[in-house]
């Protein structure tokens, strides 16, 4: 039974990450597209490096 307890905060965090991971990538994606990047590009930053290219992609929004 406590052992239960110990894991279930750790595997919602787990899917914390994974939801934001996912949706920072998507968002990324959806900015390049606006901005007129290829499909190739786009499909390339956002598997590689989901959250790297959300940062990048604020960052030339701002």
């Amino acid at each position: 039974m406590e052992l239960e307890r110990q894991v279930e905060p750790k595997n919602s965090v787990n899917k914390l990450i994974l939801y934001a991971t996912v949706i920072s990538g998507v968002v990324a994606a959806y900015l390049m597209y606006r901005r007129g990047e290829s499909l190739g590009t786009i499909a390339k930053s956002t598997l590689t490096n989901p959250i790297g290219s959300f940062v990048a992609e604020v960052k030339s929004v701002l």
